[in-house]
């Protein structure tokens, strides 16, 4: 029988955490887990919930730190948030991708990126943005770049006595446009087949700083700053875009699955970088 517990401060949860040995896991929406409980692939014995933790469930913004997305805030509270569609408009329409609605009522952000699935939607897209995750533990706080979050399919760079408690996203450069493109070859709710997330920020019209990671074809999401910076102070042209994409494509190392083929999922990342080089090429004009 799975005991379950109910902190009532983050500290508390740390230490019940510590105190565990590597034993407990904690809960937050519970949609990933119960996934996998489901399907007999996980009975875990203890969990930890962090439902009564208070600050937990806040959006926050300010124009020094960013955005702030708590614990326990869902997809859909993201997704629809007025500050998240005026100030990262990018980021509340990749949200809306994710599974179905009952998924994003239920699901939350940060545990989404905490079950270290490779077919995550957000992951691409907020580590262009330069997010940040913060965890926190008995010994302390410090925070994970979410270019460095992910080391494995089901594995992140977390400590098992560490909680990762918020994301933090600084604002804005000046001028830049981001996208999120994604595509799943069986229906729209299914996971991403690919994602590819891009910044783009341009100066007299041309390319003045591009970051771009593609995600779901891989273990990790993976960048691309030496084909990012091959493209610096060059306008973006159609033959430009195309052969920046196909430098990023044949430097990726697919997984073959029932999706697809190592040669057919190269080919699609082509097309699909070509096109969000496109769309916010067209949007910086």
């Amino acid at each position: 029988m799975t005991n379950i517990q109910f902190p009532p401060s983050l500290d508390e949860a740390c230490k019940l955490l510590s105190q565990s040995a590597g034993a407990a896991r904690i809960i937050a929406g519970g949609v990933a887990l119960m996934v996998l409980v489901r399907h007999q692939l996980f009975s875990p014995d203890h969990l930890i919930s962090l439902k009564q933790i208070a600050g937990l469930d806040q959006i926050r913004f300010d124009e020094k730190n960013g955005l702030t997305i708590g614990a326990l805030v869902t997809h859909h509270r993201v997704e629809t948030s007025p500050v998240v569609k005026e100030r990262y408009p990018a980021l509340a329409q990749c949200l809306h991708h994710v599974g179905n609605l009952r998924v994003r009522n239920m699901g939350t952000v940060v545990g989404d990126l905490c079950q270290g699935d490779n077919h995550s939607d957000p992951a691409p897209l907020l580590g262009v943005l330069g997010a940040r995750i913060k965890a926190q533990s008995v010994r302390g706080e410090r925070f994970i770049p979410m270019e460095e979050f992910h080391l494995d399919i089901y594995e992140t760079a977390l400590k098992e006595d560490e909680i990762a408690t918020e994301i933090v996203i600084p604002p804005s450069l000046p001028g830049a446009r981001s996208g999120y493109l994604r595509f799943s070859g069986n229906s729209p709710t299914d996971w991403p087949c690919l994602g590819v997330a891009a910044i783009l920020v341009k100066e007299d019209g041309r390319c003045k700083e591009m970051k771009i990671s593609l995600g779901s074809l891989t273990p990790v999401p993976v960048g691309f700053k030496e084909e990012a910076e091959a493209i610096r102070g060059k306008k973006l042209t159609p033959a430009v875009a195309k052969k920046f994409a196909r430098a990023c494509a044949a430097r990726i190392d697919p997984i073959p699955d029932s999706r697809g083929s190592e040669w057919y999922k190269r080919r699609i990342a082509e097309v699909y970088i070509t096109r969000i080089i496109e769309r916010l090429n067209r949007e910086n004009d």
